[in-house]
């Protein structure tokens, strides 16, 4: 480990007027804490003393400064992890937008209504990329889509009143009258 210089040796691009208006226009907390380190470091100050200063553990205050005295000012910001890539473009899914919009039965699917299941196949039909169902929820709820729950029978229902509508109704409409109520499914999100 190399020891950080002090002094008018530490940051020497820098005047300790130019630090403090770098931290006076600094709005991120962490970065000013950073920037208040380096000035405490132009001024001469010991690792211990800057470390009682700002707070923070003396190895911590000691990465700080080696850092901004090696590669620069630039790194009083944390860097962004790069994480993982997203498996799906956004292209791609603002593309699922309009067909989830539609019935499931025009993307050859034998169902009247989009469940999180459904929505996984899909994904997997078209973009050849497998999801979690929570991920899927995720990227639904993204899209202005919400979940819910179909209201089951009415406690007070008159059951031969429904008997009767089922056999004079056209059969199309029959798969609706005996949809499964246990499952949730997605439909464009209220405005409420």
């Amino acid at each position: 480990m190399t020891i950080t210089p002090r002094g008018e040796s530490f940051l020497p691009d820098f005047s300790i007027n130019e630090l403090n208006d770098i931290y006076q226009e600094e709005e991120d907390s962490k970065a000013k804490i950073r920037l208040l380190a380096a000035i405490l470091r132009k001024e001469g100050k010991t690792l211990e003393e800057i470390s009682s200063t700002v707070k923070h553990p003396l190895t911590t205050v000691g990465d700080w400064l080696r850092r901004l005295h090696t590669e620069g000012i630039s790194r009083k910001n944390n860097k962004k992890p790069s994480g993982r890539p997203k498996r799906l473009t956004d292209k791609q899914i603002e593309n699922l937008k309009p067909i989830l919009f539609k019935s499931p039965q025009e993307q050859d699917f034998p169902f009247i209504i989009w469940t999180t299941k459904l929505v996984i196949q899909l994904i997997e039909k078209l973009y050849n990329v497998s999801y979690k169902p929570l991920q899927v929820r995720r990227i639904l709820h993204n899209l202005g889509l919400s979940c819910q729950k179909p209201r089951p029978s009415h406690r007070k229902a008159n059951k031969q009143l429904q008997d009767k509508f089922k056999k004079i109704s056209d059969n199309r409409l029959n798969h609706l009258l005996t949809m499964d109520t246990r499952s949730y499914l997605w439909t464009k999100a209220s405005s409420r």
